[in-house]
């Protein structure tokens, strides 16, 4: 209660002294009235600032939400859309974006074309002036954004010579998110987090492979458990078949286990699984072959999802054998199974070309906390260091990062929070339609496996036998 007091005695004070030129031009206005003998209109006009700013305060303290949207959004956007008028050329120039002519040395400003304002982006479109190119305006947009006041900034370009800065004005992403237990079947996408703007993160799975890059403690679990638990509902309906390899001993995996119908734990079982899964694109490959280029997931033929937690761990760290056996499989699967209903997303720390080498059959990258600049243009690409930089993201934001979609759009976005009582509770609610069974070596490769290391301190299991035939005796043997 306190602090709600003490927040709204802060916020009429600052409003009231904001507002000191409008407070002044009242006094003058109430004061002739009062000469007038209009004594009450004129006091009511003197007190008209405070009196709203107070209304304001209180109502923005009571009720936060229904303030946001009905009037302190409004007034907020309005005042970004005043000051980028009355600054712009002053900015443009400062930040390098004015250009000098030939005969009367005047600088020629690029142009701002357009103003918008949603949520809490600014949206800035801004023309080239002669002389300068796209690449001008993209190097010019961080110092904007710093000039505006903008927490952060991302550009594309739209048309010849013509760039959008989106300026996100207020941080939407500080707080983490707890996702509720889902429900709809979702096949092609899911629903991961929150954008910038606040709007939902919905990551497109149908037809991509996704790489998530990101060092340690910057929040891969959250997108691990959000593609994992939103796709568990379909995957106990029969539409989506989930595939886990966690070679960190299944720490990861392990809390959730029960929604996956294939899980790996070491090399040698994980090899065994991208076996299984190679061949399923092989068998889909002679049914789909002259009848259809799109497959359609249906209950009896699901789309599959591999997850693999530490991709570095089965491509570079493994033995040498395990190294390239695991990497051919990988690749095959990365490059045929898109249209086959096959997708694979793979998590990694190290983003080295010796790390990943399959870096490029990725379709779209999700770059999570990063080292250093370096690191983000080695994960994105050369033309996205100013665009998304990871770098920049703060330790206490796990979860927060870049999308790089495969037309090249770029998001910043934060995934929610998934704990492990969640994680628990929707394994029980949706687990895999095929029970989790030993291996067996003489097992189809196209059957569901769940594949495990050894327990140490369990006694070896006993060594199945297949009962012989009785040999019948030769004819020197009965004599």
């Amino acid at each position: 209660m306190l602090s709600r007091l003490g927040s709204a005695i802060w916020l009429f004070a600052s409003w009231t002294v904001r507002s000191w030129r409008a407070i002044l031009v009242c006094l003058v206005i109430g004061n002739l009235l009062v000469i007038a003998d209009h004594e009450a209109a004129g006091v009511a006009v003197q007190w008209l600032v405070p009196a709203w700013s107070l209304v304001r305060a209180v109502w923005n303290t009571a009720s936060p939400l229904t303030y946001e949207v009905v009037l302190g959004g409004r007034l907020r956007r309005r005042a970004w859309r005043r000051r980028v008028r009355k600054e712009w050329a002053r900015v443009a120039q400062r930040c390098g974006l004015a250009s000098p002519r030939e005969k009367d040395e005047r600088q020629t400003i690029a142009r701002l074309s357009g103003i918008q304002t949603s949520g809490n982006i600014l949206t800035l479109r801004v023309r080239a002036a002669v002389g300068q190119t796209v690449d001008d305006l993209d190097r010019a947009v961080e110092a904007i954004a710093t000039a505006f006041g903008a927490q952060s900034a991302e550009c594309r370009r739209v048309g010849p010579g013509m760039v959008e800065m989106n300026l996100t004005m207020r941080e939407l992403l500080h707080e983490p998110t707890t996702p509720p237990v889902p429900h709809d079947l979702e096949t092609e996408a899911v629903d991961l987090g929150r954008r910038s703007d606040g709007s939902p993160w919905r990551l497109e799975l149908n037809g991509r492979h996704t790489l998530v890059v990101g060092r340690s403690g910057a929040g891969k679990g959250s997108i691990f458990w959000g593609i994992a638990g939103n796709l568990a509902p379909a995957a106990h309906a029969g539409l989506v078949r989930l595939w886990g390899i966690d070679l960190k001993g299944g720490v990861e995996v392990a809390v959730g286990a029960g929604m996956f119908s294939a899980v790996a734990m070491d090399e040698h079982s994980a090899l065994r699984l991208l076996k299984s899964l190679h061949q399923v694109i092989v068998e889909r490959q002679a049914v789909m072959r002259g009848r259809s280029r799109l497959f359609e997931p249906s209950p009896g033929d699901p789309s599959h999802v591999l997850l693999i937690d530490e991709l570095a761990v089965l491509t570079a760290y493994a033995s040498r054998d395990v190294v390239n056996e695991a990497s051919t499989l990988l690749k095959r699967i990365l490059t045929q199974g898109r249209a086959l209903g096959v997708m694979v997303v793979a998590f990694v720390q190290d983003p080295r070309k010796e790390t990943v080498g399959m870096r490029e059959l990725f379709t779209q990258t999700i770059a999570l906390r990063l080292a250093s600049s370096s690191e983000t243009r080695m994960v994105l690409g050369d033309g996205y260091g100013d665009l998304a930089p990871a770098h920049r993201i703060d330790r206490t934001m796990p979860g927060a990062g870049y999308v790089v979609r495969d037309d090249g759009a770029v998001e910043r976005v934060r995934a929610d929070f998934w704990p492990d009582d969640v994680i628990r509770m929707v394994a029980e609610i949706y687990p895999a339609p095929v029970p989790s069974v030993d291996v067996d070596e003489d097992r189809p490769v196209s059957e569901p496996l769940f594949v495990a290391p050894p327990d140490a301190d369990a006694p070896p299991a006993p060594r199945r036998r297949t009962p012989r035939t009785p040999r019948k005796p030769k004819d020197s043997e009965v004599a």
